[in-house]
């Protein structure tokens, strides 16, 4: 009902307007174009004009009037409804853009994400300068994993020396990577396990018990640089006079020296067995 209402309204201003001594309009036949939405703007001022120009007889014709207003009513309608319709367009145009850019940030991230390698220790994921290359060209380490490696081991011999698919990583090859102290510790450790157990010589304060490295022993005698106490290196005992009981090579010697009718130096330094086969009975 109100569309027939709206059509007959459109045709009386049709009508009148054609008839109209004020204006002339472009033939009737194309009226119908006007209302396209791609020409509301051109209807707009051409209505707005007409109502002027024939202002006169629309005061003193009241259907005409009236048929008038309804048309610039149906056009701000029609222009609302292309108003939405580009704004719906933009809206659109927005979201695709956003979509592009969304797959382009989503191309790139998988593209970077390809380019992670993946920590053996962790799992975790990251770039080759955040991360450092196990000897056997396999694996990779996180610097805090290697950090923790390193770490284990000093407090694990059976870890010593750290190894990736039993191929050793080098201290040499991690320094830099490692902390200064983490260094420092590890190569005083290192010297402890590169000794043969059977001639490792801790110190034998029972709150100590500090590896004592070759360098610090003299004459059986090893001297903690923790806490200065001296030990002696064969019965690991608190170092003492003498010769060590513990010690069964001098033992034996003493045994045949004193069979032998040997003899030794009597100057506690030396201590030497020394045996006169021939000369004088003075020995030097």
């Amino acid at each position: 009902m109100w569309t027939r209402y709206k059509m007959s309204t459109r045709a009386l201003v049709d009508e009148r307007i054609l008839s109209s001594p004020y204006h002339s309009l472009i033939p009737r036949a194309n009226m119908n174009s006007f209302y396209q939405p791609e020409n509301v703007g051109l209807t707009g001022l051409i209505i707005r004009l007409q109502r002027e120009d024939i202002g006169e007889v629309a005061r003193d014709d009241e259907a005409l009037s009236f048929a008038l207003e309804l048309q610039l009513q149906e056009l701000s309608i029609v222009e609302t409804d292309i108003a939405d319709h580009q704004f719906a367009n933009k809206w659109l145009w927005q979201l695709d853009c956003d979509y592009k850019l969304a797959l382009a940030l989503s191309n790139l991230h998988h593209e970077a994400d390809a380019a992670l390698l993946t920590c053996t220790g962790c799992d975790s994921r990251f770039t080759r300068h955040q991360s450092f290359k196990a000897p056997c060209d396999r694996h990779f380490f996180c610097f805090e994993c290697l950090a923790n490696f390193f770490e284990y081991t000093i407090g694990d011999e059976p870890l010593y020396p750290p190894k990736c698919c039993d191929i050793e990583i080098s201290l040499d090859n991690v320094r830099k990577l490692l902390d200064d102290k983490l260094v420092a510790r590890y190569e005083k450790k290192k010297i402890e396990y590169d000794t043969e157990p059977t001639k490792r010589t801790y110190c034998h304060g029972l709150k100590c018990n500090t590896f004592i490295p070759e360098s610090s022993i003299e004459n059986d005698v090893a001297t903690c640089s923790d806490c200065g106490k001296r030990t002696c290196t064969i019965c690991k005992e608190k170092a003492h006079r003498g010769d060590c009981p513990k010690d069964e090579d001098t033992q034996s010697l003493l045994d045949m020296a004193e069979k032998e009718g040997w003899q030794r130096c009597y100057n506690t330094k030396c201590h030497r067995v020394v045996a006169l086969t021939i000369g004088c009975n003075h020995i030097t």
